[in-house]
């Protein structure tokens, strides 16, 4: 028996898949584990006691940004009447002003040296076993740190825009 060319792949599969042996294969029907996708099923984190001590550095991590804010509290009345009396780019009261905005970037040291301490403690204890709850007093505490620097930063440019030339 003679096929046409254009039939002999076609012909040659046919054929061929009958002689397949008839054993026990595995199944082509997904697995479990493939119903898992790329998230494999997280194993419980191991318990870690809490750390007092981690608790108490980012306490006073806190109270040294505060203690910042208090100092920026007490130089803001100073700088706002000194903004407001700032004449002409590069005058006398101009020069005061900008002298009393750098004071207040002097006393918000304190803050953002605190949350930049704070930020350390906390990309470090990720990297180690810590306590859940230990782990959220740090960022707890940073983002209060943050919110403090982050309101002196718009108070010192909302001075800056008031006597930019």
């Amino acid at each position: 028996m003679h096929f046409p060319r254009r039939f002999t792949p076609l012909a040659l599969a046919l054929f061929t898949s009958a002689c397949a042996s008839q054993g026990n294969f595995p199944s082509l029907a997904p697995r479990p584990v493939e119903s898992l996708g790329d998230n494999p099923p997280e194993k419980p984190a191991p318990t870690v006691m809490s750390d007092p001590a981690l608790r108490q550095e980012a306490g006073a991590l806190v109270a040294r940004a505060g203690a910042g804010q208090r100092a920026f509290d007490n130089a803001m009345p100073a700088a706002e009447r000194a903004a407001a009396q700032a004449g002409a780019s590069g005058s006398e009261s101009w020069i005061a002003a900008q002298q009393a905005i750098s004071r207040l970037e002097a006393a918000r040291a304190q803050t953002v040296e605190a949350l930049a301490l704070l930020d350390r403690l906390a990309v470090q204890r990720s990297a180690l076993p810590t306590n859940p709850d230990d782990f959220r007093t740090i960022v707890d505490a940073a983002e209060k740190a943050g919110a403090l620097a982050t309101a002196q930063q718009d108070a010192i440019d909302r001075l800056r825009a008031r006597i930019a030339p």
